[in-house]
């Protein structure tokens, strides 16, 4: 069995229905990104497989089993979630804030110092580990949170396959900064890690993603491997504006240019 898969759900939010008979499935070690314009039922469908929202249709299923058999302290001890808001006042430290994600975990202090720093390097904010998190800039705060939920399931301390879920992850990052981030998130992938998450930068999507889902409508447009799905004539009825799409010159993967 896939990591999570995905069979024709539909999601409804106050009798209107935002996603409709959508299949997908993730494979350990993967990273599938949701991609579609304004309100195309990109974060609700991410909302659904964190088991935030409960399906109208369908089925979800994670590790083999139903989503909505897992307990919510056994399913935090192998999905993570960064979500697009996450406000934090309280003066916590960086290195505290980032603790955080083991609070499923009881393996003991030191096992997760050593997990929470070895998150912060990977992200470029173990330098920052003293400071008040209420003291950052928006983006450090972003590469602090990212820390905080890879350090939730940072290691297999389960037989279950780990799953991460990302609603923009490089929100508020500059170029240097999101580059560094997504291959974080590549790197975490490699190691064996579920990644499914929510990009609007469709470049930036494909050159690290493995799979994209297309949405639009709340319908699943398009699904399969960065190649397949950025296409000039996808991407413009997608987005609704004249584009073209070109080879990277390095990495051959699609980039996305305006007209």
């Amino acid at each position: 069995m896939p990591l999570l898969q995905i069979d024709h759900l539909s999601l409804q939010i106050e009798q209107r229905e935002l996603v409709r008979d959508v299949s997908l499935a993730v494979e350990p070690g993967e990273i599938l990104s949701i991609i579609g314009p304004n309100g195309a039922g990109k974060t609700t469908l991410l909302r659904s497989i964190s088991a935030d929202l409960e399906p109208a249709a369908g089925q979800l299923q994670f590790n083999g089993r139903p989503l909505s058999d897992w307990r919510a302290a056994e399913r935090a001890l192998a999905m993570a979630v960064l979500t697009q808001a996450n406000p934090l006042s309280f003066p916590f430290t960086v290195g505290e804030v980032v603790a955080l994600g083991r609070t499923p975990h009881s393996t003991g202090l030191a096992v997760d110092r050593e997990v929470c720093r070895a998150a912060m390097k990977a992200l470029d904010v173990n330098l920052l580990e003293s400071r008040l998190y209420p003291s950052l800039s928006g983006g450090e705060k972003q590469r602090v949170q990212l820390a905080r939920v890879m350090a939730q399931i940072w290691r297999p301390d389960t037989g279950a396959d780990r799953l991460l879920l990302l609603d923009e992850p490089v929100t508020s990052l500059d170029l240097g900064h999101q580059r560094q981030l997504m291959q974080a998130i590549r790197q975490f992938a490699d190691s064996g890690v579920g990644v499914v998450m929510v990009v609007h930068d469709i470049s930036l999507a494909a050159a690290y993603s493995d799979h994209l889902l297309a949405l639009n409508n709340g319908q699943r447009v398009a699904y399969g491997t960065p190649e397949e799905v950025v296409t000039s004539a996808l991407m413009s009825e997608l987005f609704n504006t004249e584009v073209d799409v070109i080879p990277h010159p390095q990495s051959g993967k699609p980039v996305v240019l305006a007209r």
